[in-house]
Parts: structure tokens; C-alpha cells; sequence
């Protein structure tokens, strides 16, 4: 076989891999969707993938009967309450540790991202208590407020992308007469969208999916959020699994959404984040 052949062959094979990892992947989800778009009495009968009837009243009961309404725009409020928190202060300290030089630098930039190996699990108590100080227990503020001030991670992702610009930038606008919070604002954060979008995309799926901080610090069915909301299916006899999995696709749809619109940048932020002078 010629070598021009060989490489046909392999890339097939290629193709082929790629094609059953992405049905393995998918197919739980497709599975997902069709359960939404079937009866009842269909859920467990045949077990067919395609809908015999598809119905849309799965999404009305998940919308109205389920509270799942009310459940998104919990979600959607705390989401990107927390993700615009991030990306402000995530932003404010990578371009201290990357940028600017002062004393001890370092020591407190590893000693901060040394929090990353700390559970957590570990801080959910002294976190619940000091909540419970401020008498933000069941409050949006209490969903919020210990998130909204960033993460070790975040901080590491923008100072690595800060590192990467040159301080000449940021040198010749101090001789012009500006100062750090303008430097940051008119400069460095311009130039640092595809590492914000980056981040902001993983802080909002990570905080769009949470359930442990919400299931501790809310009781109030008005302030459940989509992942706790969730479980109400599981407190009846028989669960709605048509429901259910017309919730899950609520729920689910806005992520994808946003993933396929920020891919470019998230993929450019990836590349970006690994470059370091």
C-alpha cells in the first residue's frame, strides 16, 4: 500500500474513533430528549428512542406544576451575579501578581493559591457561619456573596495571561500620568477578553450546576436554584421522569447555548492562559 493510502486509512480510522466517542458522549443526552418528548405510559414501555407521540406538555408541567420557572431565574440571578464578581476581582489581582512588582509578591501569590488544595467541604461550616453573622441566611446574598469576590483559580488564570503582556504597556501609561486602576481598565482589560471569557464561562457553568452551598444555605422554595430545584421530583411516589428530563433540558439548554456561542474565545483563552514571559 502506497503511503498516500496508509495516511487515507488512518485518518478513516481516526474519524471512526471520533465518531464513537462522540456517541458515547451524546447519546445519554439524546436519550435525555427524547424521554422529555414522550407520554407517560411510554417512558418505560418500549424503551424505542424515537418519541411514537411527541408532546410538549412535558415542558408545560416541568415549567408551571414543577416551579422550574422560578428555579431558572434564581439560578440566572446567582450565576452571573458571581461570575461578574469574578471576573472583576479575578482580573484586579492577575494583574497585580503579573504585572505590578511589590513586596512579598510571591509569597502571598502562592500562599493564596495554596487555597486550591483546601476542600470544599472544609470551609462549608465556617462559610455558613459567617453568613449566618451577616443574617444573610436564606437571602440571595447569602447564595452570592461567597463566591462573588473570585477564586485562587480565577486569580492564576488571569495572571498567567497578564505575564504574557509586555510591561512596556503598562510603563509607557505610567509616564504619561496614569494610574494603576486606569492602566488596568483602559488597558489591560481590553486585551484580555479572550481570558475573560474563559473564565467567565467556567465560573458560570461551575456556578450554574452548584448544589451543595444552596441546598445548606436556602430553605425558602422561592430561593431554590435549578439544581436543587431539581430534586423536588424525587420527593413524590411515582417520579415524572418525562417531567424531569423536560426540566433537565431547561436547565441544560442556556449552557449550551452559551458554550457554542464563547467556543472561539474559550478556545483562544486556553491558549493564551499557558503563555508566560
Amino acid at each position: 500500500m502506497n503511503p498516500k493510502g496508509k495516511t487515507r486509512l488512518k485518518n478513516i480510522g481516526l474519524y471512526v474513533c471520533i465518531i464513537l466517542i462522540l456517541l458515547v458522549y451524546l447519546f445519554p443526552i439524546m436519550w435525555q430528549i427524547s424521554t422529555s418528548l414522550k407520554e407517560s405510559k411510554e417512558v418505560f414501555s418500549d424503551y424505542n428512542f424515537i418519541p411514537k407521540k411527541i408532546t410538549w406538555e412535558n415542558y408545560r408541567v416541568a415549567w408551571t406544576q414543577f416551579n422550574v420557572k422560578r428555579y431558572l431565574f434564581n439560578t440566572i440571578v446567582v450565576s452571573f451575579a458571581i461570575t461578574c464578581g469574578t471576573l472583576v476581582f479575578c482580573s484586579m489581582a492577575g494583574y497585580a501578581y503579573g504585572q505590578l512588582n511589590f513586596p512579598g509578591k510571591n509569597i502571598l501569590f502562592f500562599l493564596f493559591l495554596s487555597t486550591l488544595m483546601v476542600p470544599v467541604t472544609v470551609t462549608l461550616i465556617p462559610a455558613y457561619i459567617i453568613i449566618l453573622t451577616f443574617n444573610w441566611g436564606d437571602t440571595y446574598w447569602g447564595l452570592i456573596m461567597p463566591y462573588f469576590f473570585g477564586s485562587a483559580l480565577g486569580t492564576f488564570l488571569m495572571r498567567q495571561f497578564y505575564m504574557s503582556i509586555p510591561k512596556d504597556l503598562s510603563e509607557a501609561a505610567t509616564i504619561d500620568g496614569a494610574g494603576y486602576l486606569q492602566i488596568w481598565w483602559s488597558i489591560m482589560l481590553p486585551m484580555s477578553k479572550p481570558a475573560l471569557m474563559t473564565l467567565g464561562v467556567m465560573t458560570l457553568v461551575l456556578h450554574w450546576n452548584n448544589l451543595i452551598w444552596p441546598l445548606v444555605i436556602t430553605h425558602s422554595p422561592q430561593l431554590k436554584v435549578l439544581a436543587v430545584g431539581l430534586s423536588d421530583f424525587r420527593l413524590y411516589r411515582t417520579i415524572q421522569w418525562n417531567s424531569m428530563m423536560a426540566a433537565v433540558m431547561i436547565a441544560t439548554a442556556p449552557m449550551l447555548i452559551i458554550l457554542m456561542t464563547a467556543q472561539r474565545f474559550f478556545i483562544k483563552g486556553i491558549q493564551l492562559q499557558g503563555v508566560s514571559r
